[in-house]
């Protein structure tokens, strides 16, 4: 494993988070325990190409960062980190439950966690 390759992994999961709230917006935040509205549909669908956005810059950082490549490591290690207290948060006050919330909480983690050994100098 490698810094390299760890873009490369939080690229196809934003991407696949991104397609999720896209295009299976109601059943992927039907399993988080949302109830769907037309606001929420829209703000949803915002979410998926914002997710689907980042997902191709992490999937290109290790082709245009060069020798930055482990400072963007350790910026994507925070955004991990947030990401997971957003979601332990939300978890936490019942906003949101279930598969997607779990899931999300661990591969964030995880990821967060190898951003932060890898991109160590």
């Amino acid at each position: 494993m490698n810094l390299q390759m760890i873009f490369r992994v939080n690229g196809v999961i934003l991407f696949i988070n991104g397609l999720n709230f896209l295009l299976n917006t109601k059943m992927f935040l039907g399993m988080a325990g949302f109830d769907m509205t037309p606001q929420l549909l829209t703000l949803a669908q915002a979410m998926g190409v914002s997710l689907i956005s980042i997902g191709l810059l992490s999937w290109r950082t290790p082709d245009i960062a060069g020798e930055a490549m482990s400072s963007y490591g350790q910026l994507y290690a925070i955004i991990g980190v947030l990401w997971v207290l957003l979601i332990g948060y939300h978890f936490a006050t019942g906003q949101a439950s279930g598969p997607p919330v779990y899931g999300n909480l661990a591969i964030n983690a995880v990821l967060a966690t190898l951003f932060f050994m890898y991109s160590k100098k």
